[in-house]
């Protein structure tokens, strides 16, 4: 504040000063009677006041302008300040909303973790659930098990009676065969014989009523037979579905018992090759089909090296470990894909999440024609920094 008085005063004493000068000259000049380019007296001297009211202005601005800095630049450079200033404020405004848009990411992304806590919370509860009706399961079958060997007990038995029935039949009936080959013989003695014809037909009614028991029993245990067989038909097919709800269970315990070990890995242990990597990427041009799988091979082997080095396994082991998984019906499709004489840019994604020391990292192929988005030289983003705190 002191300079600035002193400035003042100084810029009011040199105005003073020039103001005298220049009353003092417009007063020798009339009292002279001079005269500059031809001009009356009178106008020579408001000549000369112009002037010297002229150098007070310019002196008192230049003085002003050399000594202060501040002076300096909002005369010169407010412009560009007000420019500035509205940059500044757009970029304030931006940097506000970008602030609001991450403080709701924040929010959806603590909200999505939330969810997947719950997720697994769920999952650990359809895996205990699960592992209940294997046990379950495992015991119906056991018990059907030991059920179908009973039955099969009494249907061995079973047909073990029927053959005997059988072989009793076929008795009674060459029996009875032979008692007719008897009546047949001594037809010719009937008038003398009725007795013993009698009798005979009396046995023979006999035979045949127990020959009509004997099918009887044996239609019964036919029939028991059947209603066993059906039976055990459905016991056989009640247990292939258990025995199949018990492969399911276990493929869904396995797939459960790995989703909880591949948590708690990735919990514990850090990412080392994230769902969606490129493992290997490069532009083919196919033209002759055998050199299709030469090729992919080629780009499995770059992936290999890369999920090698990614899972930290031992670099030694780059050429006799594959630790890709891909499928040949995988590879297949992407060489007939490929194989039109066309160029593609060929990429290879890792299908997962894998952490360090994994043994096995399932990939997938994805595939792109090539063709030419952005030309050389040519902007694809711009963003204004803000260097202000």
């Amino acid at each position: 504040m002191t300079s600035t008085y002193i400035l003042i005063i100084a810029t009011l004493i040199l105005g003073g000063l020039i103001a005298l000068l220049g009353d003092r000259l417009g007063t020798k000049v009339g009292k002279a009677r001079l005269r500059l380019f031809k001009l009356r007296p009178r106008q020579t001297a408001t000549i000369i006041t112009i002037i010297a009211g002229t150098l007070i202005s310019a002196s008192t601005l230049g003085i002003l302008l050399l000594l202060s800095e501040s002076l300096r630049d909002g005369l010169f450079e407010l412009d560009d300040i007000k420019k500035e200033l509205r940059q500044v404020k757009r970029d304030l405004y931006q940097v506000h909303d970008e602030k609001k848009q991450v403080a709701s990411q924040l929010t959806t992304v603590q909200e999505q973790q939330s969810e997947a806590e719950k997720q697994l919370e769920v999952t650990q509860q359809d895996f205990q659930e699960s592992t209940q009706r294997l046990q379950d399961i495992s015991e119906q079958a056991k018990g059907l098990r030991q059920e179908l060997n009973t039955l099969l007990g009494e249907r061995a038995k079973q047909l073990q009676q029927l053959t005997s029935l059988k072989e009793q039949s076929q008795q009674l009936q060459a029996q009875l065969q032979e008692r007719e080959q008897k009546i047949t013989a001594q037809d010719s003695e009937i008038s003398s014989k009725e007795n013993s014809i009698q009798q005979l037909r009396q046995e023979q009614q006999v035979l045949q009523s127990q020959i009509g028991n004997r099918d009887r029993l044996i239609a019964e245990l036919d029939t028991a037979i059947a209603d066993k067989d059906s039976e055990l038909q459905a016991r056989r097919n009640r247990l292939n579905d258990l025995e199949s709800q018990l492969k399911f269970l276990q493929r869904e315990v396995a797939v459960l018992e790995q989703y909880y070990q591949t948590y708690q890995e990735l919990r514990e242990r850090r990412i080392a090759i994230f769902k969606g990597e490129v493992l290997a990427s490069a532009t083919i041009r196919i033209v002759d089909a055998k050199a299709a799988i030469p090729a992919i091979d080629r780009l499995l082997v770059q992936a290999n090296r890369k999920a090698i080095k990614s899972t930290l396994i031992d670099d030694d082991q780059f050429d006799s470990t594959r630790v890709v998984r891909i499928t040949t019906a995988q590879v297949q499709q992407l060489a007939e894909q490929i194989q039109d004489g066309k160029d593609y840019v060929v990429r290879i994604l890792s299908a997962g999440n894998y952490v360090q020391g994994e043994q096995e990292v399932r990939i997938f192929a994805d595939i792109t024609a090539n063709r030419e988005v952005f030309q050389a030289g040519e902007s694809i983003a711009t963003v204004s920094i803000d260097s202000l705190q």
